[in-house]
């Protein structure tokens, strides 16, 4: 990690312990644009500007900047209020309707933060049962949502989610009808962790509204399986991580450790949750004294998943998206799935979020193979310049490779 890296994380630790951070500045505007571009890249400016802004040492930004990172933070939280309210309503409407829900990540995540509006959110989820998709898709729509997906399309319940927006643009809301996804075979063995979800919830006060969240052991295997789908696609997030950490520190007392220990092992995810958790002792500097000591391994060293976050950003795409292609390599080391087979055949479910026709004509699949392939074949195959773009990405991926080895 660079200088800018540690600094984030140094001023993050204060945020999430509501005190100022011992962060002294920096003196040329080129190290601030860099603190400043990790902060949006891991969509976390909301928060470190938070801490920042106070600081005499703010004031050796450049005034452009600090304008900048000030509307960032504004708009964004600001987001987050409306965000909330819209997203209440259809919770609440759900309940007086009778159908089941939970939310997954985004607001279940946020009420462990000291202050939750600094902790932004691009979208909101919730899990249902499949068969209530219609019943739950006329309420959206009586509440002036629209869905980017058709719902009448054949295989429906195999799907991860539907999307939809708020017509005034205050929510966009992902409709899960599973917990992980189907779509390659790590999700699918994930998936076995997830039956009879809704049957084991409970309800939080957020923001004067409440909300349905799963139980505490049940949410913990949800998040690592979710922060442990996007590593091995192109990559993973800090927040993501922090989220884990948060929640693994407020609901410690609450947690089954032997079944969310058989869980990690029966994964492969030992090594790195340990890592997970050496980053919030040693980086992030929380208290998560807690946790039985059968999870710790302070041998095992977060630096190389710390590094590999940064690299990808939030999502993990990277600069460019050079890093589009670390997925289908990485599956290979969780499943033994080939890559080429999945890059040349892909899902029928991943190739119709490329080509929605395919969702509603699923025999279509061969036609949209062939598509893709002459579509690989303009991006990577014609010309010198896309060909070193492949092996470029190739050369990402197999690095990639050993930085998840070492945490299986």
């Amino acid at each position: 990690m660079n200088t800018q890296q540690r600094d984030f994380l140094k001023i993050i630790s204060a945020a999430l312990i509501n005190q100022p951070p011992d962060f002294q500045g920096y003196q040329l505007p080129e190290d601030w644009k860099r603190l400043h571009k990790i902060s949006s890249e891991q969509k976390l400016s909301p928060m470190i500007y938070g801490q920042l802004y106070r600081l005499p040492a703010f004031q050796k930004a450049p005034a452009s900047l600090q304008q900048k990172w000030m509307s960032e933070a504004v708009a964004a939280a600001g987001k987050q209020v409306i965000q909330t309210e819209s997203f209440a309503r259809v919770c609440d409407e759900l309940t007086r309707r009778g159908i089941r829900y939970v939310v997954l990540k985004g607001i279940s995540c946020r009420v462990w933060y000291a202050h939750p509006e600094l902790r932004p959110s691009g979208d909101e989820d919730i899990l249902i049962d499949p068969e209530n998709l219609k019943v739950c898709h006329e309420v959206l729509q009586e509440l002036h949502f629209t869905n980017e997906e058709s719902i009448n399309v054949p295989d429906i319940e195999e799907e991860q989610e539907i999307t939809y927006l708020a017509q005034d643009g205050s929510l966009y809301l992902e409709v899960h009808l599973n917990a992980i996804g189907k779509e390659n075979a790590m999700q699918k063995q994930l998936k076995e962790q997830f039956t009879n979800l809704l049957d084991k919830t409970e309800q939080i006060t957020f923001e004067g509204h409440d909300f349905y969240v799963l139980e505490p052991t049940g949410q913990m295997i949800q998040l690592m399986s979710h922060f442990y789908k996007h590593l091995y696609g192109s990559g993973v997030g800090v927040r993501q991580m922090i989220d884990l950490l948060l929640g693994i520190q407020k609901l410690s007392d609450r947690i089954d450790w032997d079944k969310f220990g058989q869980f990690l092992k029966e994964h492969h995810m030992q090594k790195l949750f340990a890592a997970i958790l050496n980053a919030g002792t040693d980086y992030l500097h929380l208290e998560l004294e807690n946790i039985p000591g059968t999870f710790i391994r302070k041998k095992v060293r977060p630096e190389a998943l710390l590094d590999d976050m940064f690299a990808g950003g939030i999502y993990g795409f990277g600069e460019n998206n050079d890093r589009k292609l670390s997925g289908f390599t990485a599956v290979e080391i969780d499943s033994g799935e080939n890559k080429w087979k999945r890059i040349l055949f892909p899902s029928r479910i991943r190739l119709g979020d490329r080509y929605p026709k395919l969702r509603e004509k699923p025999y279509l699949y061969p036609y949209f193979v062939v598509k893709r392939w002459f579509e690989l074949f303009l991006e990577y195959g014609s010309g010198k310049e896309k060909r070193e773009l492949l092996k470029k990405r190739m050369s990402i991926a197999e690095k990639r490779k050993q930085v998840l080895n070492y945490y299986r």
